[in-house]
């Protein structure tokens, strides 16, 4: 009887492959982002972080150096709630070398079950996960390399 009861909550739940999700990128236009790997065949990673977050900078900073120029992973890091100008402020102070979307109000962020900030949502072909924290860089490395990008050496 037990089992009947999660494989009904299982099949209550949306097929996360099916997904996509709404965002506003740097200059107002709204970006469809979809959870499936269709039509680009890659893996996404989308990093949720906050303005206000003491180790979001940082991590920002480890991820874009460990993922840059893999073609493999679609990353975005995804500011969750805060204004247009406090974004603008951050991504200017702190160089942030990612492609960078605003989640308005923190909705994709809540809708994926968002506890916390730095949060990652991740898709690809092992299904999606969740993780809340900040990584080192070996971790990221770690993380990206498991998404198809292969690791580079320690700059």
């Amino acid at each position: 009887m037990r089992w009947l009861a999660l494989l009904s909550i299982a099949l209550a739940l949306p097929a996360w492959s099916e997904e996509s999700f709404q965002f506003v990128d740097r200059n107002g236009q709204t970006v469809t982002v979809p959870a499936e790997s269709q039509p680009s065949g890659k893996p996404l990673l989308l990093h949720f972080f906050a303005t206000w977050c003491p180790d979001c900078a940082d991590d920002l900073a480890h991820l874009a150096e460990v993922s840059a120029g893999c073609d493999r992973l679609r990353v975005y890091a995804v500011d969750a709630g805060d204004s247009e100008r406090d974004v603008e402020a951050f991504v200017d102070k702190h160089g942030v070398r990612l492609p960078v979307l605003l989640d308005r109000n923190g909705e994709v962020w809540r809708r994926l079950d968002g506890r916390g900030l730095p949060m990652n949502a991740y898709w690809s072909a092992g299904g999606r996960k969740i993780d809340l924290g900040p990584k080192t860089r070996e971790q990221w490395r770690e993380l990206v390399g498991a998404l198809g990008c292969p690791a580079r050496p320690p700059s």
